[in-house]
Parts: structure tokens; C-alpha cells; sequence
């Protein structure tokens, strides 16, 4: 269930305190979680299939959403994980000991909310599970993407039945396994002094949340409870993998700031005083000067603007778009707010495509014309029969 909306803000900017442990567990041979961060982001997955395949594709999926999250707000969050599907794919599709691998993944970090202050995204696809715990209460703020979850959100089963059923582990979406994905994302309040949760269902089907929810209050760093959560899991029977992260809402650290976000902050429109008049009503010429250099500023900006534009426009690709081959003017990954338009969509599946082809497909084919990209799609066509 989605948590709802909290109504109190903090004062000034916040950061993640935070701490991860993974352990392999009492049954499996190999660990295929893995999770990672960086300033301003956490990132967890549980891997699978295959000899390699979950360890190969959740280090992928980690690997790309952390260097994906350029755009620091709910919508960059989500653009992340997309990413990060598409890499995990193209790795599946260049190496057929990886064939039909995938991952789930979910991710917390402060971004610039909607209203233009500090936020919370939390994403998350597939099963591994984000929780909050504030005020000495534990909810789980992502949804898991699983058939006992869904059965639980129809009102076919209950919590405690999804958790012992025998079925619990088929999920319903995960990374790797279509090109056309939905990712939830939620946007939240950042509240100094919160703590939130990011962990594998190693952990969930070791402990209940009584346990989960104990060990959160009685241990005061992040670190100590992120170990004895993984200690705990791996005592009670350690059947899967078993990864946590503990993220504490933290003040920021004088003079620290956020550097790292204001690059995605929209400019507010300001109307504001070049300089002051004399006692006649007159500007003095710094003002002017000041004027005229903010003048040329704009211009120029403008002149800039309009060069990348056409830049952006200027190219083709052949993609995809709702798992078929599609065609776009553009360029693949957008260009500032210059995103790439669908031009035509073709009638062949995605997935009918040789893996190699593919591949070439889910990471963008290039081209320089329209004509261009409508050949390649018909050499697609040819190659797929």
C-alpha cells in the first residue's frame, strides 16, 4: 500500500547515512544480490538465472542506474532503471551463457521534488522491497512485483498468507525480461531522523516485520543494524541470499550543501533590481553596462539553445516502442529537454529479432536519414523470417 503523503519538511537539506551488508546465506553456492551507491543514491538487486546470469545481472543493473541518474528528480530516478533494464538486456544478448538472466532492483535518493525542495524517489521492479521506519513504526513503501503480491493487493490473500505461500517467489516484472517497462517510483518528504530500508526477499522470508521492525529501533547506526538484520536472516535459515541497506535521513553537513542536485533545479523567474537611481529618477551607467551584459547573455543563450536544438533534431534512430522496432527523429538519449519524437512504428516484435540484431535495436541504431532508418528496418524484417 502506498504510504501516504507526510506534510512535515525539514528546514534545510538533507543526505543518506548509510550502510549495506550481503551474505550469501546457508543454502546457494554463489551471491547474486549485490547493491551500491553514491552520493545521494542507494541501489539494491536480486539477480537470477543461471550459473552467472543473476550475479552478472544484478552487478549490471546496479552498475547502470548509479551512473544513469543524472537527472536528480523522480522522473531521472525511473529514467535510471530503464536504463538499466536496457543495459542488462544488451548484456543477455551478446553472450548466450547469460540468456534470460535478470534482476529485480529498488533504489532510494533525494532529489528535487515537485515543488522545488528536497524529496525522497524511491523505484523499485520486482520483489526487493524498500521499507520506512519512523516514529518506531515499519511500512513498506514500494510494491512488490510478484504473484502472491498481486494477489494480496486483489484481496485474495493476506500478508501473512503471501508470506508462507508456496508461490511467493514468481514475480511478475523484473530486469532483463522486456524492453517496454513500467517502473513505480514514489515521491516522499525527506524527514530528519527517518530511517528507510532497502532489502532482498532473503531477508523477508527469514524474518517478520516485528523482528525487522525491532532490530531498526535498537540499533542506533546504520552499519550495526544492517549487520545484525543479515545475522539474523542467515540464523533463522539463510535459504537465500540474504542483502540489506539501512539509510538514515540525516541533516546535511555545514556548508556541504547539494551541490550534486542543483544541476536539475528549474530556475524560478525573477524580477529583481539592476541598481539603484539617483535622487532625479536617473540609472547609473553600471547599470547599464550590467544591463547590457545580461542582455548579451540572453542572446547568446539563445543562439546556443537554437544550435542544439537543430543538432538534436537533425539525427534518425531505429528503436523500440511498446516491444516493437520503431523508428525516431532525434537523438537516442535526448539532448537537454530535447527528447526524440516516434516517427513510425513497424509490425515486428522486438523479441522476434536475432539477439545480436537485438541488441543493436535496444541500444539505438543510428542513422542519417529517414530513408536510411526505414532500410534498416526492412533488413531487420529480412533477417527475422
Amino acid at each position: 500500500m502506498r504510504p501516504p503523503t507526510r506534510r512535515v519538511r525539514t528546514g534545510g537539506t538533507v543526505r543518506l547515512a548509510h550502510a549495506g551488508v550481503t551474505d550469501v546465506g546457508r543454502v546457494r553456492e554463489s551471491n547474486q544480490d549485490d547493491f551500491g551507491s553514491v552520493d545521494g543514491i542507494v541501489v539494491l538487486a536480486d539477480g537470477m538465472g543461471g550459473h552467472r546470469g543473476g550475479e552478472v545481472a544484478a552487478a549490471e543493473a546496479v552498475a547502470a542506474t548509479l551512473e544513469g541518474f543524472s537527472v536528480q528528480t523522480r522522473q531521472g530516478l525511473a529514467g535510471a532503471v530503464l536504463a538499466a533494464n536496457r543495459a542488462v538486456l544488451v548484456r543477455a544478448a551478446g553472450d548466450p551463457h547469460l540468456s534470460g538472466m535478470g534482476t529485480t532492483i529498488c533504489a532510494l535518493a533525494i532529489v528535487v521534488g515537485e515543488d522545488g525542495g528536497d524529496a525522497l524517489a524511491v523505484a523499485n521492479v520486482g520483489d526487493s522491497r524498500v521499507y520506512r521506519f519512523s516514529e518506531g513504526r515499519l511500512e513498506q513503501v514500494s510494491e512488490d512485483h510478484s504473484l502472491v503480491g498481486d494477489l494480496v493487493r486483489s484481496g485474495e490473500l493476506s500478508p501473512d498468507e503471501a508470506a508462507r505461500h508456496p508461490q511467493r517467489n514468481i514475480l511478475t516484472k523484473a530486469l532483463g525480461i522486456e524492453a517496454d517497462l513500467a517502473v513505480d517510483t514514489w515521491e516522499l518528504v525527506p524527514v530528519v531522523g527517518d530511517r528507510y530500508l532497502l532489502c532482498s526477499d532473503g531477508l523477508v522470508n527469514e524474518l517478520d516485520d516485528s523482528r525487522i521492525q525491532r532490530t531498526l529501533r535498537d540499533m542506533a547506526e546504520p552499519e550495526a543494524a544492517a549487520v545484525e538484520l543479515v545475522r539474523c536472516a542467515v540464523n533463522a535459515g539463510g535459504h537465500d541470499n540474504v542483502t540489506v541497506v539501512v539509510a538514515d535521513v540525516v541533516e546535511a553537513l555545514p556548508g556541504s550543501g547539494r551541490t550534486d542536485l542543483s544541476r536539475s533545479r528549474a530556475r524560478a523567474e525573477r524580477s529583481s533590481t539592476l541598481g539603484v537611481s539617483d535622487g532625479a529618477g536617473s540609472i547609473s551607467g553600471t547599470v547599464w553596462r550590467v544591463g547590457g551584459l545580461a542582455l548579451s547573455a540572453v542572446l547568446l543563450l539563445g543562439v546556443i539553445v537554437g544550435v542544439i536544438g537543430i543538432y538534436a533534431r537533425s539525427g534518425w534512430f531505429v528503436g523500440f516502442h511498446d516491444d516493437h522496432v520503431a523508428v525516431f527523429q532525434g537523438r537516442p538519449s535526448g539532448i537537454l529537454w530535447f527528447d526524440p519524437t516516434l516517427t513510425e512504428v513497424a509490425n515486428l516484435p522486438v523479441m522476434d529479432l536475432a539477439d545480436a540484431d537485438r541488441a543493436l535495436v535496444i541500444e539505438a541504431i543510428e542513422v542519417g536519414s529517414l530513408e536510411h532508418a526505414r532500410k534498416v528496418v526492412v533488413q531487420l524484417e529480412e533477417r527475422a523470417q
